[in-house]
This record gives C-alpha cells, structure tokens and sequence, in this order.
C-alpha cells in the first residue's frame, strides 16, 4: 500500500529537523537597503508609509539573522508548510504579508495587494515531483486561508526563457507560470518573465463548501442503517 503524504504547520523549533534545503535558501530575503529617505519617495499615503516602515522592519531583521532566516520570517508570522511522506520532509511552502518578503522589491510587478496573503515558493524534492505534493502544498494553504477569510493569494510566476536550463528554471523558488493557471490563478500584471498572478479564494470556496457537504453526506450515509424486516410466523 502506498504510503500517503501528510501536510504539517512548521513553525522555528521543527524547521532544521526536516533536512530540508530550503531552511538554508535566502532568496526572498536578500535585498539592497535604501536609505530611510529614498524609501520615503512616491508614498502618496499613511497606509503607503505604515507599509514602508513595516517592510524595513522586516528588512532590518533578516540583516541581522544572516543564517536560519526562514526561521526569522516564521517566528514574525510567515506561513510555513511541509509536506510529509515516510517521516521525510519531501515538499515545503511558505506565504504571508508580502512585506515578509524583501526581495520582491526587485520585480517590475511590485508592488502586490497588500491585503492578499503572498505565496513566496512551493519546493518539492526531485524524487517526488510530479506525485501531486506540490498542488496538495496549494490547496492546504488555500484551505486554511478561507478560515480566516482572507479574500486572495498572489504571487511572482515564472516563464522560461533562453539564458535558463530546464534545471535551473525547475529548481528556482519561483512557480511556473503554467502550474499556477493550471491551478485558478489570473494573470493580474504581466511581465515577460517574472509576472503576477492572482488567485481569488472567495471564487474556490463554494467549491469547497460543495465538497465538504458531499462528504459529510456520504458519511451520513454509512451511519444510516436499513430498517429490519420483521417476519410473521
């Protein structure tokens, strides 16, 4: 029998026991620092400023946790997601306020909505692509997110171009462009390779509304006996 994949919450303690490589990638939280008074140029709002000061707190924390930094962005509320088979760590996704993602600056689609949650990656280990972790990754986020009625995800895409590997393109923290509109999300801004795509939850949860009536109708189902035909003698 085939062993199922089980998706588990990782929080800083459980992150260096699941082995793996992504605990060590700073791709999202490598950046260039402005100045406080660059950062300051084009806010055209409190809000725009509140979202300044807030993505370089953020900024100034990863500077000072060179290593283990994903265990810096869980322990100030990113999401973080592993993918289970065998006890092993085989897939691993993280999300949250966009400002928890510093290098998102260098993208010509930034900046995100605010009040969506950002999906930063969704790795699998090679051995295990293609099983499904990573679309099971998707759905356990965007099951949780509805529970706290968060209306959106959006996230950075990829497509491949003539400078990258199949290799490098499949092995790079972004997710491609293809799996994410094979999944329900829009094109919201394009860009040759790197564009922003968004995935409305409100329209998906009826469907899950739907799905979760089945079951428990199934279930309803199976505890319903038939009445027993009594015989006269």
């Amino acid at each position: 029998m085939e062993t199922k994949v089980i998706i588990r919450d990782l929080f800083t303690d459980k992150l260096e026991k699941t082995g793996i490589k992504c605990v060590k990638c700073n791709f999202w939280f490598d950046y260039d620092k402005k100045s406080l008074l660059e950062g300051f140029s084009g806010i055209k709002s409190i809000s725009d400023a509140k979202d300044m000061l807030k993505r370089t707190f953020h900024e100034n924390i990863y500077k000072k946790t060179d290593q283990k930094k994903l265990a810096t962005f869980s322990s100030n509320g990113g999401i973080i997601k592993g993918a289970f088979k065998n006890n092993k760590c085989t897939g691993m996704l993280i999300a949250g306020d966009y400002n928890l993602f510093p290098k998102l600056k260098s993208f010509k689609v930034y900046p995100p909505d605010p009040k969506s949650t950002f999906l930063g990656c969704i790795f699998v280990e090679p051995p295990y692509r293609g099983t499904g972790i990573k679309k099971r990754l998707l759905i356990e986020l965007e099951k949780d997110l509805l529970k706290k009625n968060i209306g959106s995800i959006e996230t950075i895409g990829k497509r491949l171009d003539d400078d990258t590997t199949e290799d490098e393109f499949e092995n790079s923290p972004l997710l491609s462009f293809k799996f994410l509109i094979n999944n329900g999300f829009y094109l919201k801004k394009n860009d040759k390779y790197y564009p922003l795509l968004r995935l409305d939850l409100r329209s998906i949860a009826k469907s899950f509304s739907a799905e979760q009536l089945l079951l428990e109708k199934l279930a309803y189902k199976k505890t319903v006996r038939s009445p027993a035909i009594i015989r006269e003698k």
